[in-house]
């Protein structure tokens, strides 16, 4: 079960990737083109770092081409992301991405054959309900899902896509080569973007060029959460079941809140999250729920 471990260390390490965002985005780098943009770079970076220390062999043509297109086509994911979080609070937007497991679960039955156990399908459910709760806002005693709501379904979607691809690549071929080339593909839009549309030159320039130390200081501390909870969540996915693996992002919300409460708290002026008791008891209740959806799948 090393895979659980794994897939609940990504979920930490990209809840602290979402805090640097929110705080990027709500001050330094407003501009979500840019942060996309930036996020290729980010792959690049670790491509080149695992080939520096590990190497790089020759996996084939069309495993190759398939990882390739896996990571060029997450950027359309990676800006809807960004556009959802410069409209919502970040623990409120993070748990939308419990659209995610729906998708994974239909696409991994259909094109892996994957099937769960009972107990599985009872904690998925479990972990997806938690998740849907924390995203709901009560608004005038009605609950309803926050604006940002078909940013992150289009996000989700392409998500569950890419996790099914990519299942379906780490069971056979090597993980660290594989790695390097699904980076590749994540970095081959940035170039192609810039290069053809002058208007993201521009932005991107200007805004880089316009980045004070403290927004450059995040922007490599969020370079940074990236790509190890890539490689975290990524290894999860060599022995683990990627519909269990996806519904994990439950688990991601949980971590946003409590980095968002510990911040409200102790910094408010540098990030301050909705506090009422109302709204800790809803997320309460959905925590409750995912950690015995966790424990149904660790016991």
């Amino acid at each position: 079960m090393n895979w659980v471990i794994f897939a609940l260390l990504s979920r930490v390490l990209w809840a602290a990737d979402n805090i640097v965002d929110k705080l990027l985005i709500g001050k330094y780098l407003k501009d979500p083109v840019v942060l996309t943009l930036t996020a290729g770079i980010s792959a690049l970076f670790l491509s080149i770092a695992i080939i520096i220390f590990n190497g790089l062999e020759w996996i084939g043509f069309n495993p190759t081409a398939l990882a390739i297109f896996a990571g060029a086509f997450q950027i359309v994911a990676v800006f809807a992301f960004y556009q959802a979080i410069s409209k919502e609070e970040i623990s409120r937007v993070i748990p939308l991405f419990q659209f995610t497991p729906p998708f994974v679960l239909v696409f991994s039955f259909l094109f892996l054959g994957e099937v769960l156990t009972i107990s599985y399908y009872f904690a998925f459910v479990l972990i997806l309900v938690g998740g849907f709760l924390i995203s709901l806002q009560k608004a005038e005693g009605v609950f309803k899902l926050r604006s940002a709501f078909w940013w992150m379904v289009l996000s989700s979607l392409i998500y569950a896509v890419q996790v099914v691809i990519l299942k379906s690549l780490y069971v056979t071929y090597p993980f660290w080569d594989l790695t390097v080339y699904l980076g590749f593909g994540e970095f081959i839009p940035t170039p192609i973007l810039l290069l053809l549309i002058s208007n993201f030159r521009d932005r991107f320039t200007r805004n880089l060029s316009d980045l004070k130390p403290a927004g450059w200081t995040l922007l490599v501390l969020a370079m940074f959460f990236v790509a190890t909870a890539s490689l975290s969540g990524f290894w999860a996915l060599t022995s683990g079941p990627a519909s269990l693996i996806s519904v994990f992002r439950g688990f991601q919300s949980v971590f946003v809140l409590i980095y968002a409460v510990l911040f409200s708290i102790w910094l408010p002026k540098i990030l301050k999250e909705e506090l009422s008791k109302s709204v800790l008891g809803i997320k309460a209740i959905a925590i409750f729920l995912m950690v015995i959806g966790l424990y149904l799948i660790y016991k």
